[in-house]
């Protein structure tokens, strides 16, 4: 089923989109105890599509208009106090986009993939198109109306008055840090990088304790011995790596 909802004596809505293993980095079920989310009513998100549901999810919701049609109603028939829009990997640029147009209190997004297009994606020489091929090419292929959407920077721009943007990563891995830099600057979106390596932030954040704390806001970042000592063996890791190319160059083997 594309929408799961569950509805609970709670005056929050979380709305999660999964990403493209249709997890949350986790496991859903886990991701929601670890955060502190399961008491809470939430529609999660599936599209096994890898479109981040811009290309609809049929057969009941063929286009992206109507999945958005479809949790507007959600929505209005629970009434929150509360909406909180969430998405990891695949499933971030789902939350954020959503967060801005459902007008969301706050949006937590892990890791994201911010820009879709084949244009911008070469342009910044990005490996998810050598990564991820056929998911570019299907994103290509989606209409034009909703290729306005895939470039977050653009919607994103115009604050919606609202919405609240929390965007995790992990700061030694390359490609995720650049991506999430990508958002820098825009209204109310705050990148918190962590200690981490792995694109699964969240995985991450949730074997140290820590994933629970991205939902209490306003956020407030804790420093812990990792974020202290971590940089010094990336840093070592690193320099052991051009050690390594160096040795291999003047051996004649690189």
């Amino acid at each position: 089923m594309p929408f799961i909802t569950e509805y609970r004596q709670s005056d929050t809505l979380v709305i999660a989109a999964t990403g493209f293993t249709n997890k949350l980095s986790l496991p859903v079920d886990v991701f929601f105890r670890e955060a502190g989310l399961s008491e809470m009513s939430s529609i999660v998100i599936s599209d096994p599509s890898k479109r981040k549901m811009l290309g609809g999810l049929s057969p009941e919701f063929p286009s992206f208009f109507d999945c958005l049609d479809h949790l507007r109603r959600e929505i209005a028939c629970l009434s929150p106090k509360k909406l909180l829009l969430l998405g990891s990997s695949g499933g971030a640029h789902t939350a954020l986009l959503l967060g801005h147009l459902l007008e969301a209190n706050y949006v937590v997004g892990f890791a994201p993939y911010p820009y879709l297009s084949i244009r911008e994606i070469s342009r910044r020489n990005d490996p998810v198109s050598g990564s991820m091929p056929r998911v570019v090419e299907a994103l290509d292929n989606l209409s034009g109306d909703v290729k306005k959407y895939f470039d977050l920077r653009k919607p994103l721009a115009e604050w919606n008055g609202k919405t609240r943007y929390y965007v995790h990563v992990s700061r030694y891995n390359r490609w995720d840090y650049r991506r999430a830099l990508y958002l820098e600057g825009l209204p109310h979106l705050d990148i918190v990088a962590h200690p981490y390596s792995l694109h699964s932030t969240a995985s991450s954040l949730c074997r140290d304790g820590r994933l629970k704390d991205c939902f209490q806001f306003p956020y407030k970042r804790t420093v812990t011995l990792k974020d202290l000592v971590l940089p010094a063996v990336e840093l070592k890791s690193r320099f052991s790596k051009k050690i390594r190319r160096i040795a291999a160059t003047v051996s004649g083997q690189g």
